[in-house]
């Protein structure tokens, strides 16, 4: 049957609709563009002002790991208020003496110090050791605040004195004439000492407990947050920047 002119028209018609819809929604090509990494304009700035923040390392126990995540820990939140960086190396039940498979902190610290280089680190221990301090417990402190001082020797060291917020005025037998002791000895040259929940003495903390009444809780990490700023500033404790 031979095809009409109408409908050979109407066919070639339809093919160059098809073609031409073909065309017009192929992907369309990008052209690569390489560019010199030495001709890319970077504002450094913000980089540097972030690198020159002083950072502290808080190394201790539950009370100084916090209710949840490191950085809404006590000493972290202090530390955002100082203006400085903060990490965290704390684990249950550990301290000066008392250790377990979490280590004691001075067999923490060779390890720690593979990864940061803090401007200031804090010891924030003493919890979980003998409640009455022996010369075992002055030994151990020293060695630990000597090791911390050789892991990173341009670093400011702090000692925060243990309590518990359920019981502010019990020193846990880390006493003034303690931690005289202490500083006469020789690796302990130059620590700071913080006491922040002595400032908690006389009040009702109850409502800044959690429900084991021993660890902090929301309330009691806000109110230990301000008291250790506090602190830090009473005795004048500054990063070496």
């Amino acid at each position: 049957m031979r095809v009409r002119y109408f409908d050979a028209a109407m066919i070639v018609a339809s093919v160059v609709i098809i073609v031409g819809l073909g065309l017009a929604f192929r992907p369309e090509r990008t052209a690569t563009i390489t560019a010199d990494p030495s001709a890319v304009d970077v504002d450094r700035s913000q980089l540097v002002a972030a690198d020159t923040r002083p950072s502290v390392l808080f190394i201790g126990d539950s009370y100084t790991a916090g209710n949840g995540l490191p950085e809404m820990s006590y000493g972290c939140m202090a530390a955002v208020r100082m203006g400085w960086l903060c990490n965290v190396s704390a684990a249950g039940g550990t301290g000066y003496i008392s250790g377990g498979p979490a280590k004691r902190f001075i067999d923490r610290i060779p390890n720690l110090a593979l990864v940061y280089q803090p401007d200031v680190v804090v010891l924030d221990g003493g919890r979980n050791d003998p409640t009455r301090p022996s010369e075992n417990v002055l030994r151990a402190m020293a060695g630990t605040i000597g090791e911390a001082r050789r892991a990173w020797p341009n670093a400011r060291i702090a000692c925060i004195r243990p309590r518990f917020l359920a019981e502010p005025d019990n020193d846990l037998g880390f006493n003034d004439a303690f931690i005289a002791q202490l500083r006469e000895q020789p690796l302990a040259a130059g620590v700071t000492f913080l006491d922040p929940i002595i400032t908690f003495t006389g009040r009702d903390t109850s409502a800044m407990l959690a429900d084991d009444r021993i660890h902090p809780n929301h309330r009691g990490e806000l109110a230990l947050t301000a008291a250790l700023v506090e602190s830090i500033r009473v005795q004048r404790f500054a990063t070496s920047r």
